[in-house]
């Protein structure tokens, strides 16, 4: 109750300092706001008439060959559009990629401040259903059931709100049949104080049977301009029963001027599993300045401090620099590592994180990622206060209809009392495709495996999912495209 209580208290005093410094930045800079806002919406008009109309020349909803959307759901949404972003965009970035800020890469390029872009409204819903099976020579279980899927926008001139909700119940046919539930929420809301400041909040949560993640559509981060399956994806499935886990963020950028800006941040994570009677609590807060050196180009320093609660107990405050590279939009390189100071339960006294992201567009119908983090370990696994994740992955398109993905996902860490070690892999190769009349599908191969656990596990199964959209959003999209 001590460290829950403690939490709290952190995460109130940091909300209070950054209200308080948004109140007073937006009085400051009253005066200066409607001519700011007028030349914003220069620009966007500016960018919007140069915006190609294929899809509205195509009749309808037609993403791009390569679309930044790298799970069945965000297409089956129709996100992915310039009005509409993935669903991985509307997750929480902080732990993951905390430079990012909306639709935001680096200092010195336009929309420094992740504004919202102008975009109408909308809403769109989706119905599915999946089938999952162990492939022969692993342990026995199988799946079936129904998917349901939202996701909304909502926009005006100086904030935007953006959320998705997406569920179902299955049977599974997995150590006696039963009926089991899932659900994933995200939910993101990003403004305009004043011109030189800008706020973002986010939410999410995931809550449902552990055993159905290995089968359900899969949580996704963004790496670059794609999406890229979660670093946690390794230890889905490996407790009995009902898990909750989600992270609540909040960041706020001052532009400090056309090349550079200094971001505050705070996020709280938890995750829990019910039939161990586990619960870990995670509070993070970071300052940081970047500075733009050259067109794509920026550097900057950061200090950080985080909490996380026993079991898994783990103090660590320190800093560190990041670099940011991008080469148009085909390339970026996303690189932070510091020195932190670290309490005795950590296992060592100083303790080095980090995270890595490259992102490149090899052709224009194929790109690569490669990603690394060691952080706080969230509780993803239990027995480990900190956690160190790797992941590959490639991705080619043929044509506007069909895609090939492939990637791999790699997991480490070391109990700080014992000094065991863990690990685990999650590898996965998947087809999608986009049929007519508003229908898609994705067909998947997934491996699990961990190793170290008292019972080390392994399982690979085939999932094959199918989307339908409504008519009604396709043809919505087409006039909102050649509107624009």
């Amino acid at each position: 109750m001590t460290d829950s209580f403690r939490l709290v208290r952190i995460l109130s005093h940091l909300a209070g300092v950054v209200l308080a410094a948004g109140i007073f930045a937006q009085a400051a800079a009253a005066q200066d706001t409607e001519v700011a806002v007028a030349s914003r919406d220069d620009a966007y008009a500016a960018r919007s008439a140069v915006r190609p109309a294929a899809a509205a020349a195509e009749g309808g909803f037609v993403p791009d060959p390569l679309s930044n959307c790298g799970d069945a759901l965000s297409v089956a949404l129709q996100q992915g559009t310039p009005d509409f972003p993935c669903w991985a965009d509307i997750r929480t970035v902080d732990r993951w990629n905390s430079a990012s800020f909306g639709s935001v890469n680096t200092p010195g390029q336009e929309d420094v401040g992740g504004l919202p872009r102008r975009a109408p409204s909308s809403f769109s819903f989706a119905p599915g259903a999946f089938n999952g099976f162990s492939l022969p020579g692993e342990s026995e279980g199988k799946v079936y059931g129904g998917l349901g899927a939202v996701a909304g926008l909502l926009e005006r001139p100086r904030w935007q709100l953006m959320g998705e909700d997406g569920g179902g119940l299955a049977d599974l046919q997995y150590s006696g049949g039963h009926l089991v539930g899932l659900n994933r929420a995200a939910l993101q809301v990003t403004g305009e104080l004043a011109p030189r400041w800008t706020w973002q909040g986010s939410a999410t949560n995931t809550y449902g049977t552990d055993a159905a993640r290995q089968f359900a559509p899969l949580d996704y981060r963004v790496v670059g301009q794609s999406e890229v399956p979660a670093p946690d994806t390794v230890f889905y499935g490996l407790h009995p029963g009902r898990m909750t886990g989600g992270e609540e963020g909040f960041k706020l950028r001052y532009e400090d001027s056309r090349r550079s800006a200094w971001d505050f941040s705070a996020s709280h994570d938890y995750t829990q599993y019910n039939a161990d009677n586990f619960l870990v609590q995670t509070a993070r807060a970071r300052a940081e300045y970047l500075h733009s050196v050259a067109p794509g180009l920026s550097v900057g320093f950061y200090g950080s401090g985080g909490h996380q609660t026993s079991p898994l107990e783990c103090d660590l405050g320190g800093g560190g620099l990041r670099l940011l590279s991008a080469w148009g939009t085909r390339n970026s390189l996303n690189v932070s590592g510091g020195v932190n100071g670290a309490s005795a339960s950590c296992g060592k006294r100083v303790e080095f994180t980090g995270n890595l992201a490259f992102y490149t567009r090899v052709t224009s119908a194929t790109d690569f990622y490669v990603t690394a983090n060691r952080d706080l370990s969230d509780g993803v696994l239990e027995q480990t206060a900190l956690l160190s994740t790797g992941g590959a992955g490639i991705r080619r398109a043929f044509g506007r209809r069909l895609d090939l993905r492939a990637g791999v996902n790699a997991a480490y860490g070391t109990d700080a009392v014992t000094k065991a070690t863990y690990h685990g892999a999650f590898v996965d190769g998947s087809l999608h495709y986009r049929l007519w009349q508003g229908f898609s599908q994705e067909m998947e191969i997934r491996h699990f495996a961990v190793a170290g656990l008292p019972m080390e596990q392994s399982r690979t199964a085939a999932v094959f999912t199918l989307w339908w959209t409504p008519k009604s959003n396709t043809e919505s999209n087409t006039a909102r495209t050649a509107q624009r």
